[in-house]
Protein backbone atom coordinates (compact mmCIF):
# COMPACT_ATOMS: atom_id res chain seq x y z
CA UNK A 1 0.00 0.00 0.00
CA UNK A 2 1.68 3.24 -0.90
CA UNK A 3 0.18 6.49 0.43
CA UNK A 4 0.36 9.55 -0.98
CA UNK A 5 -0.29 12.37 1.54
CA UNK A 6 -0.25 15.36 -0.53
CA UNK A 7 -3.12 14.58 -2.80
CA UNK A 8 -5.90 16.69 -2.51
CA UNK A 9 -7.89 13.63 -2.40
CA UNK A 10 -6.57 12.99 0.89
CA UNK A 11 -7.27 16.45 2.25
CA UNK A 12 -6.60 16.16 6.17
CA UNK A 13 -3.35 13.79 5.40
CA UNK A 14 -2.44 17.14 3.06
CA UNK A 15 -2.82 19.43 5.39
CA UNK A 16 -0.91 17.53 8.54
CA UNK A 17 1.86 16.21 6.12
CA UNK A 18 2.62 18.66 4.05
CA UNK A 19 2.97 21.99 6.08
CA UNK A 20 -0.35 22.97 5.63
CA UNK A 21 -1.11 23.41 9.57
CA UNK A 22 1.66 26.50 9.31
CA UNK A 23 5.06 25.16 10.36
CA UNK A 24 6.95 28.19 11.51
CA UNK A 25 10.34 26.35 10.12
CA UNK A 26 8.42 26.13 6.64
CA UNK A 27 9.97 22.68 6.07
CA UNK A 28 7.36 19.64 6.51
CA UNK A 29 8.56 16.83 8.53
CA UNK A 30 8.75 13.78 6.29
CA UNK A 31 5.82 11.33 6.25
CA UNK A 32 5.88 7.90 7.88
CA UNK A 33 3.26 5.69 6.47
CA UNK A 34 1.24 3.90 8.82
CA UNK A 35 0.97 -0.28 9.33
CA UNK A 36 -1.53 -2.07 10.77
CA UNK A 37 -0.93 -4.69 13.45
CA UNK A 38 -0.58 -7.83 10.89
CA UNK A 39 2.06 -5.72 9.10
CA UNK A 40 4.02 -4.50 12.28
CA UNK A 41 4.26 -7.95 13.08
CA UNK A 42 5.28 -9.33 10.01
CA UNK A 43 7.52 -6.95 9.79
CA UNK A 44 8.69 -8.02 13.33
CA UNK A 45 10.67 -11.12 11.64
CA UNK A 46 10.45 -10.85 7.75
CA UNK A 47 12.87 -7.49 7.70
CA UNK A 48 16.71 -8.70 7.08
CA UNK A 49 17.60 -6.21 9.96
CA UNK A 50 15.23 -8.16 12.95
CA UNK A 51 16.87 -11.81 10.80
CA UNK A 52 14.27 -12.40 8.10
CA UNK A 53 11.44 -15.44 8.51
CA UNK A 54 13.07 -19.53 8.44
CA UNK A 55 10.22 -22.43 7.72
CA UNK A 56 11.52 -25.48 8.63
CA UNK A 57 11.35 -28.47 6.40
CA UNK A 58 12.49 -31.99 5.55
CA UNK A 59 12.52 -35.60 6.15
CA UNK A 60 13.88 -37.47 8.68
CA UNK A 61 14.54 -41.66 9.40
CA UNK A 62 16.73 -42.43 11.95
CA UNK A 63 17.51 -45.65 14.21
CA UNK A 64 19.68 -46.47 16.99
CA UNK A 65 22.07 -49.54 18.28
CA UNK A 66 21.31 -51.60 21.17
CA UNK A 67 23.72 -48.96 23.12
CA UNK A 68 21.71 -45.96 22.27
CA UNK A 69 23.96 -44.73 19.42
CA UNK A 70 21.68 -42.44 17.50
CA UNK A 71 22.18 -43.06 13.37
CA UNK A 72 20.17 -40.02 11.03
CA UNK A 73 19.69 -42.54 7.76
CA UNK A 74 21.24 -41.38 4.53
CA UNK A 75 18.68 -39.02 2.49
CA UNK A 76 17.29 -37.17 5.68
CA UNK A 77 17.28 -33.85 5.32
CA UNK A 78 16.41 -31.01 8.03
CA UNK A 79 16.37 -27.15 6.45
CA UNK A 80 14.67 -24.23 6.30
CA UNK A 81 13.42 -22.03 3.40
CA UNK A 82 14.97 -18.68 4.50
CA UNK A 83 13.62 -15.61 3.75
CA UNK A 84 13.64 -11.77 3.86
CA UNK A 85 13.31 -8.53 2.65
CA UNK A 86 15.31 -5.27 3.15
CA UNK A 87 12.72 -2.85 3.86
CA UNK A 88 9.13 -2.12 5.16
CA UNK A 89 6.45 -2.52 2.29
CA UNK A 90 4.53 0.81 3.46
CA UNK A 91 6.87 2.52 1.44
CA UNK A 92 6.38 0.78 -2.20
CA UNK A 93 7.40 -3.05 -3.03
CA UNK A 94 9.98 -5.18 -1.77
CA UNK A 95 11.93 -7.97 -3.08
CA UNK A 96 12.04 -11.35 -1.37
CA UNK A 97 15.49 -12.76 -0.87
CA UNK A 98 15.20 -16.16 -1.04
CA UNK A 99 17.92 -18.94 0.31
CA UNK A 100 17.92 -22.97 1.60
CA UNK A 101 19.84 -23.82 4.95
CA UNK A 102 20.63 -26.98 6.50
CA UNK A 103 19.30 -26.65 10.12
CA UNK A 104 21.77 -29.75 10.97
CA UNK A 105 25.28 -30.30 10.78
CA UNK A 106 25.44 -33.38 10.01
CA UNK A 107 23.08 -32.99 7.37
CA UNK A 108 23.37 -32.02 4.09
CA UNK A 109 21.04 -30.21 1.80
CA UNK A 110 18.72 -32.24 -0.51
CA UNK A 111 18.60 -31.88 -3.96
CA UNK A 112 15.85 -29.22 -4.60
CA UNK A 113 14.40 -27.91 -8.16
CA UNK A 114 11.17 -26.56 -8.88
CA UNK A 115 10.15 -25.41 -12.62
CA UNK A 116 6.30 -25.19 -11.52
CA UNK A 117 3.89 -24.37 -14.55
CA UNK A 118 1.48 -21.89 -14.78
CA UNK A 119 -1.02 -20.39 -17.19
CA UNK A 120 -1.72 -16.61 -17.34
CA UNK A 121 -3.22 -15.18 -20.55
CA UNK A 122 -3.40 -17.91 -22.87
CA UNK A 123 0.47 -18.45 -22.10
CA UNK A 124 2.49 -20.91 -19.95
CA UNK A 125 4.93 -19.64 -17.94
CA UNK A 126 7.48 -21.36 -15.44
CA UNK A 127 8.15 -20.60 -11.43
CA UNK A 128 11.53 -18.77 -11.04
CA UNK A 129 13.49 -21.16 -8.76
CA UNK A 130 14.37 -19.88 -6.32
CA UNK A 131 11.98 -18.38 -6.13
CA UNK A 132 11.24 -14.79 -6.86
CA UNK A 133 8.99 -12.61 -5.34
CA UNK A 134 8.09 -9.40 -4.20
CA UNK A 135 6.00 -8.07 -1.39
CA UNK A 136 3.35 -5.10 -0.95
CA UNK A 137 0.94 -3.97 1.44
CA UNK A 138 -2.75 -4.31 0.42
CA UNK A 139 -4.96 -2.65 2.99
CA UNK A 140 -4.25 -4.12 6.39
CA UNK A 141 -3.13 -7.64 4.78
CA UNK A 142 0.64 -8.39 3.22
CA UNK A 143 0.37 -9.40 -0.58
CA UNK A 144 3.05 -12.36 -1.60
CA UNK A 145 3.35 -11.74 -5.62
CA UNK A 146 5.36 -14.92 -6.87
CA UNK A 147 6.87 -14.40 -10.33
CA UNK A 148 7.97 -16.30 -13.66
CA UNK A 149 11.72 -16.31 -15.04
CA UNK A 150 11.16 -13.64 -16.89
CA UNK A 151 11.26 -11.32 -13.26
CA UNK A 152 7.98 -9.48 -14.02
CA UNK A 153 5.06 -12.20 -14.77
CA UNK A 154 3.13 -12.68 -11.77
CA UNK A 155 2.42 -16.56 -11.79
CA UNK A 156 0.45 -16.42 -8.20
CA UNK A 157 0.24 -14.22 -5.21
CA UNK A 158 -0.86 -15.08 -1.60
CA UNK A 159 -2.50 -12.47 0.67
CA UNK A 160 -1.81 -12.86 4.29
CA UNK A 161 -4.04 -11.94 6.82
CA UNK A 162 -3.01 -12.88 10.20
CA UNK A 163 0.21 -12.91 11.40
CA UNK A 164 0.80 -13.39 15.52
CA UNK A 165 4.18 -13.44 16.83
CA UNK A 166 5.01 -15.61 20.13
CA UNK A 167 7.78 -15.13 22.01
CA UNK A 168 9.57 -18.41 23.59
CA UNK A 169 11.55 -18.44 26.63
CA UNK A 170 12.52 -21.43 28.82
CA UNK A 171 13.46 -25.00 27.46
CA UNK A 172 12.65 -25.84 24.12
CA UNK A 173 10.65 -29.07 25.40
CA UNK A 174 8.05 -26.81 26.91
CA UNK A 175 7.35 -25.07 24.12
CA UNK A 176 3.96 -24.51 23.07
CA UNK A 177 2.15 -27.65 21.18
CA UNK A 178 1.34 -25.63 18.35
CA UNK A 179 4.74 -25.02 17.39
CA UNK A 180 5.33 -28.90 17.62
CA UNK A 181 2.26 -30.00 15.58
CA UNK A 182 1.88 -27.10 13.49
CA UNK A 183 5.74 -27.17 12.38
CA UNK A 184 8.10 -30.10 11.34
CA UNK A 185 10.06 -28.67 14.10
CA UNK A 186 7.94 -31.59 15.46
CA UNK A 187 10.33 -34.10 13.64
CA UNK A 188 12.64 -33.76 16.35
CA UNK A 189 10.57 -34.49 19.66
CA UNK A 190 9.96 -38.83 18.66
CA UNK A 191 13.18 -40.59 21.00
CA UNK A 192 14.42 -44.19 19.61
CA UNK A 193 15.37 -46.31 22.33
CA UNK A 194 16.01 -43.81 24.70
CA UNK A 195 17.66 -41.21 22.33
CA UNK A 196 16.78 -38.14 22.04
CA UNK A 197 17.53 -36.31 18.37
CA UNK A 198 17.84 -32.93 20.57
CA UNK A 199 18.84 -31.68 24.11
CA UNK A 200 15.84 -31.62 25.78
CA UNK A 201 17.59 -29.44 28.47
CA UNK A 202 18.28 -27.28 25.85
CA UNK A 203 16.65 -23.72 26.27
CA UNK A 204 15.80 -20.68 23.63
CA UNK A 205 18.02 -17.74 23.26
CA UNK A 206 16.71 -14.61 24.27
CA UNK A 207 14.81 -12.86 21.50
CA UNK A 208 13.25 -16.10 20.35
CA UNK A 209 9.96 -16.43 18.58
CA UNK A 210 7.60 -17.74 16.51
CA UNK A 211 5.27 -16.29 13.14
CA UNK A 212 1.97 -18.15 12.75
CA UNK A 213 0.37 -16.54 9.35
CA UNK A 214 -3.24 -17.08 7.71
CA UNK A 215 -2.79 -16.73 3.96
CA UNK A 216 -4.58 -17.35 1.19
CA UNK A 217 -4.56 -16.95 -2.91
CA UNK A 218 -5.02 -13.81 -3.83
CA UNK A 219 -6.83 -14.58 -7.80
CA UNK A 220 -7.68 -17.59 -9.39
CA UNK A 221 -4.38 -19.77 -10.06
CA UNK A 222 -3.88 -22.44 -12.82
CA UNK A 223 -1.31 -24.84 -12.45
CA UNK A 224 -0.84 -27.14 -15.54
CA UNK A 225 1.53 -29.97 -16.27
CA UNK A 226 1.87 -32.67 -18.61
CA UNK A 227 -0.50 -34.84 -20.18
CA UNK A 228 1.71 -37.51 -20.74
CA UNK A 229 5.33 -37.40 -21.65
CA UNK A 230 7.03 -35.02 -19.54
CA UNK A 231 8.71 -32.31 -20.23
CA UNK A 232 9.59 -28.95 -18.58
CA UNK A 233 9.98 -25.94 -19.72
CA UNK A 234 6.96 -23.91 -20.82
CA UNK A 235 6.29 -26.34 -23.56
CA UNK A 236 3.87 -28.75 -21.78
CA UNK A 237 1.92 -31.93 -23.59
CA UNK A 238 -0.94 -31.77 -24.30
CA UNK A 239 -3.65 -34.42 -23.89
CA UNK A 240 -4.95 -34.60 -27.43
CA UNK A 241 -4.24 -32.53 -30.77
CA UNK A 242 -6.96 -34.37 -32.57
CA UNK A 243 -9.69 -33.00 -30.30
CA UNK A 244 -10.15 -29.17 -30.33
CA UNK A 245 -12.93 -28.49 -28.60
CA UNK A 246 -14.37 -29.70 -25.03
CA UNK A 247 -17.23 -30.37 -26.34
CA UNK A 248 -15.58 -33.85 -27.86
CA UNK A 249 -13.02 -34.46 -24.76
CA UNK A 250 -15.72 -36.18 -22.46
CA UNK A 251 -16.26 -38.76 -20.77
CA UNK A 252 -12.75 -38.93 -19.86
CA UNK A 253 -10.77 -41.02 -17.43
CA UNK A 254 -8.15 -38.90 -15.74
CA UNK A 255 -4.82 -40.77 -15.56
CA UNK A 256 -3.92 -38.95 -12.37
CA UNK A 257 -6.90 -39.21 -9.81
CA UNK A 258 -8.93 -41.98 -11.87
CA UNK A 259 -11.99 -40.29 -11.93
CA UNK A 260 -14.26 -40.36 -15.03
CA UNK A 261 -15.49 -37.02 -15.93
CA UNK A 262 -18.68 -36.28 -17.80
CA UNK A 263 -18.92 -32.85 -19.83
CA UNK A 264 -21.84 -32.00 -16.80
CA UNK A 265 -19.57 -32.52 -14.11
CA UNK A 266 -18.00 -29.34 -14.76
CA UNK A 267 -18.42 -25.70 -16.60
CA UNK A 268 -16.64 -24.03 -19.16
CA UNK A 269 -15.41 -20.93 -18.75
CA UNK A 270 -13.22 -18.36 -19.86
CA UNK A 271 -9.88 -19.26 -17.21
CA UNK A 272 -6.48 -17.83 -17.52
CA UNK A 273 -7.25 -16.44 -21.09
CA UNK A 274 -8.87 -19.47 -22.80
CA UNK A 275 -11.88 -21.90 -23.29
CA UNK A 276 -11.34 -23.83 -20.15
CA UNK A 277 -14.14 -27.38 -18.68
CA UNK A 278 -13.68 -26.78 -14.88
CA UNK A 279 -14.79 -29.63 -12.46
CA UNK A 280 -17.52 -29.14 -9.98
CA UNK A 281 -16.42 -30.89 -7.30
CA UNK A 282 -13.21 -30.05 -5.76
CA UNK A 283 -10.16 -32.49 -5.14
CA UNK A 284 -9.20 -34.56 -1.80
CA UNK A 285 -5.69 -32.43 -1.54
CA UNK A 286 -4.24 -30.05 1.55
CA UNK A 287 -4.86 -26.72 -0.38
CA UNK A 288 -8.41 -27.25 -2.15
CA UNK A 289 -8.12 -27.50 -6.29
CA UNK A 290 -10.14 -28.26 -8.92
CA UNK A 291 -9.54 -30.47 -11.78
CA UNK A 292 -9.21 -28.45 -15.40
CA UNK A 293 -9.37 -29.04 -19.02
CA UNK A 294 -8.52 -26.48 -21.56
CA UNK A 295 -8.20 -26.53 -24.80
CA UNK A 296 -5.52 -24.09 -26.70
CA UNK A 297 -4.28 -23.67 -30.30
CA UNK A 298 -6.18 -26.71 -31.28
CA UNK A 299 -5.17 -28.95 -28.76
CA UNK A 300 -6.66 -30.06 -25.22
CA UNK A 301 -4.38 -29.83 -21.72
CA UNK A 302 -4.58 -30.25 -18.25
CA UNK A 303 -4.23 -28.13 -15.06
CA UNK A 304 -5.36 -27.89 -11.36
CA UNK A 305 -7.22 -24.72 -10.56
CA UNK A 306 -6.58 -23.07 -6.80
CA UNK A 307 -9.77 -20.09 -6.58
CA UNK A 308 -9.14 -16.44 -5.21
CA UNK A 309 -9.59 -16.68 -1.30
CA UNK A 310 -8.47 -20.52 -0.91
CA UNK A 311 -7.07 -20.55 2.29
CA UNK A 312 -3.10 -22.38 2.35
CA UNK A 313 -3.46 -25.34 4.16
CA UNK A 314 -0.67 -27.93 5.15
CA UNK A 315 -1.36 -31.05 7.41
CA UNK A 316 -0.89 -31.40 11.24
CA UNK A 317 2.35 -33.05 11.82
CA UNK A 318 1.89 -36.85 11.93
CA UNK A 319 -2.12 -36.00 11.03
CA UNK A 320 -4.41 -36.59 8.42
CA UNK A 321 -6.47 -33.37 9.59
CA UNK A 322 -5.91 -29.85 7.49
CA UNK A 323 -4.53 -26.74 9.40
CA UNK A 324 -5.16 -23.11 7.76
CA UNK A 325 -1.94 -21.48 9.10
CA UNK A 326 1.90 -21.92 8.91
CA UNK A 327 4.64 -21.46 11.36
CA UNK A 328 7.72 -19.51 10.90
CA UNK A 329 10.71 -19.21 13.19
CA UNK A 330 13.00 -15.86 13.54
CA UNK A 331 16.37 -15.92 13.55
CA UNK A 332 16.86 -16.56 17.42
CA UNK A 333 14.35 -19.43 17.53
CA UNK A 334 16.32 -21.18 14.69
CA UNK A 335 19.64 -20.70 15.79
CA UNK A 336 18.46 -22.34 19.55
CA UNK A 337 16.97 -25.34 17.43
CA UNK A 338 20.11 -25.87 15.54
CA UNK A 339 22.35 -25.49 18.92
CA UNK A 340 20.16 -28.64 20.39
CA UNK A 341 20.32 -30.78 17.54
CA UNK A 342 22.14 -34.41 18.35
CA UNK A 343 22.97 -34.66 14.73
Amino acid sequence: MKIFPCTVTLLTLALAGCGGGGSSSGTAAPSTPAVSAAQTSYESVALSGNGGLHYLTGSLGYSSSSSGVLSINPGSSFYTDDSSIPQSPANGPQPVSVAYTSAAKTLPLPTLSGGARYLINGTVYVAAFPAQAQVSYSGNNVLESYLATDGKTVIRAFLGTSYTSTALSGLISSSPAELFSGSLLGLITNTINGASLYNQQASWQPGSAYLKVVRQYSGDTLFVGDCGVATTGPNITPCSTTVAALEGWFPRVSTTDGVTYQLGDGQIVTLAGVRAWVANTALKTAVPQYRVYYQNNGAIYSGLLTKDGTPLQTSALGSSTAQNFYIFLNNAALQSVKSALNF
